[in-house]
């Protein structure tokens, strides 16, 4: 039966009254409830500038970390290359050429001529290279940790590298694709903790060695193997994402970190998405 039209204006005004107030005071039980409970999207990973913030300033340069710290990042990731005279200096390449305006094998330049070159790859003002020694007094004291990736280079050299962030007051991470170079830090700082690199390309067996965690490109980092990984009990940092869609994936996975070249980006990303307690990781020292 229809009511009529005055009883149905009525009834629908008596309607709105009664939502109106149940929007002014929270929402029904329901819509209250559902909100107490709304699960967070993920757990909260670890944010690593992956050479700082290279997409603002030169990358693996004081500029480029310290941006990356000032857009959040909990970690900051960087590459050690040794000069000919034994001083660790951060620098991704084998050879000088592509990232400043000089020409040359880093093991073949002295660290003076080291120190004349500018990074002149990426935005803002050229810059200088710096030692390992000079980040780690940074971030000594800090609650930032440097996940420091060891490249291919002499046996000395990478005794020399583990021995001088052993005995610095910055956390440290040992880092490497090789597991013959992450033996031979560890034999020397057995405090820092060990993550081995792998790729679609490299990807070494660790025969063995005790891993903190494990570094995955993003064609390894499948949801089976970040959960058979953390079964085992190491951490999973996966590289390099630079994307909402790459943080939701790896996220959802349960990745302990996100290696990114955009940290302020992902800092915003995560702090909106994830709860707000962060992993700590394996810190170092």
């Amino acid at each position: 039966m229809t009511a009529p039209p005055r009883a149905a204006r009525t009834a629908a005004l008596a309607a709105l009254a009664v939502l109106a107030a149940g929007c002014a005071a929270g929402g029904g039980p329901a819509l209250q409830a559902r909100s107490a409970v709304a699960p967070a999207v993920c757990a909260s990973p670890v944010v690593i500038g992956h050479r700082g913030a290279p997409f603002n300033a030169p990358e693996n340069t004081m500029a480029s970390f310290e941006t990356a710290l000032d857009q959040g990042a909990d970690w900051l990731e960087t590459d050690v290359q040794t000069t000919r005279d034994g001083v660790p200096v951060l620098m991704h390449d084998p050879t000088v050429d592509r990232t400043t305006n000089g020409k040359g094998a880093v093991a073949d330049l002295t660290a003076a001529q080291v120190a004349a070159l500018r990074v002149t790859v990426g935005p803002g003002p050229a810059q200088s290279v710096p030692t390992l020694e000079e980040l780690l007094a940074r971030l000594s004291g800090s609650s930032a940790t440097l996940l420091m990736e060891i490249k291919w280079q002499r046996p000395e050299d990478v005794a020399r590298i583990a021995r001088i962030a052993a005995g610095s007051k910055a956390h440290v991470v040992l880092y490497s694709f090789s597991v013959d170079h992450l033996r031979q830090a560890h034999a020397v700082a057995p405090a820092l903790p060990v993550v081995l690199i792998q790729s679609g390309g490299i990807a070494e067996d660790p025969k063995g060695l005790k891993l903190n965690g494990i570094a995955l490109d993003t064609g390894l980092a499948t949801a089976a193997r970040i959960a058979a990984e953390r079964k085992a009990g190491r951490e999973v940092y996966v590289w390099t994402l630079d994307g909402e869609e790459a943080w939701q994936l790896m996220t959802a996975r349960d990745a302990d970190g996100l290696i990114t070249d955009t940290p302020g980006p992902a800092r915003r990303w995560v702090d909106a998405n994830c709860r707000t307690e962060r992993r700590a990781g394996p810190r170092g020292h």
